[in-house]
């Protein structure tokens, strides 16, 4: 407490980090980021300085979707995006991209539709209600403006999903945090990924999310892919 109320501000900032260390062990978490170099990476960190203010997904989930498309790099095909909010994770893998592709962004920007049974959790408690995360379509399209390959698709899914019937995916990123939508997702994508392509559910490991889990693994339990499932709460699966 000394240090903190008469030492220098590096001495400050050592003890802080100190106190939140052990503040996250008690609780089960780590903290190991200060020496972690894909922060450094300056693919993300042009997109991070451009996504200054966009609300989304978190830094770590983003640079994981930068390094699932440059992963692939060699590897033709689009990319889509199911649940877009306000263009952040769309922004960060544009910025990442190896390669020039189109990108087809779904959402309805009306907010989640109804959550159904699959969305409770053990206790049967829901975590969303119809209209949660809507946001405004133009907001979106604002941050996205100085991308010429992007193309929106605006209303509810699967009623959208047609006008793609005929483009094939190297990248599919689902982040529609309910069970049907997730579902519908995965029955209209599944086989228009290429080989070696990737398909990752942002939502995979979130409490608040159990329909989008069950979605994932009721589809993949009788296909070849596993699911892979990662600490920022995403999981990945590789198209065989």
């Amino acid at each position: 407490m000394m240090t903190l109320a008469f030492g220098s501000e590096q001495n400050k900032r050592v003890v802080w980090k100190r106190q939140l260390k052990r503040a996250a062990l008690r609780y089960g978490f780590y903290h190991y980021t200060a020496h972690m170099v894909w922060k450094d990476q300056p693919f993300f960190a042009s997109a991070r300085e451009r996504a200054n203010g966009i609300a989304g997904i978190p830094d770590p989930r983003c640079f994981v979707l930068q390094s699932c498309l440059r992963s692939i790099g060699g590897l033709e095909g689009d990319v889509a995006e199911c649940g877009v909010r306000q263009g952040r994770s769309a922004l960060f893998m544009l910025t990442a991209d190896l390669r020039k592709r189109d990108y087809h962004l779904f959402d309805s920007f009306a907010g989640l539709s109804e959550p159904s049974l699959e969305d409770r959790n053990g206790k049967g408690d829901l975590s969303w209600a119809a209209g949660d995360l809507r946001t405004d379509e133009a907001v979106a399209r604002k941050h996205l403006a100085d991308f010429d390959n992007v193309r929106f698709h605006v209303g509810w899914i699967p009623d959208t999903l047609s006008a793609v019937a005929d483009r094939s995916f190297a990248l599919v990123h689902i982040d529609v945090d309910l069970y049907e939508p997730t579902r519908d997702a995965l029955d209209f994508f599944y086989g228009r990924t290429k080989q070696g392509g990737l398909i990752v559910c942002d939502d995979y490991g979130s409490a608040k999310c159990p329909g989008a889990r069950k979605a994932f693994d009721e589809f993949f339990a009788e296909r070849p892919e596993g699911v892979i499932e990662i600490p920022t709460g995403q999981a990945i699966v590789v198209k065989q």
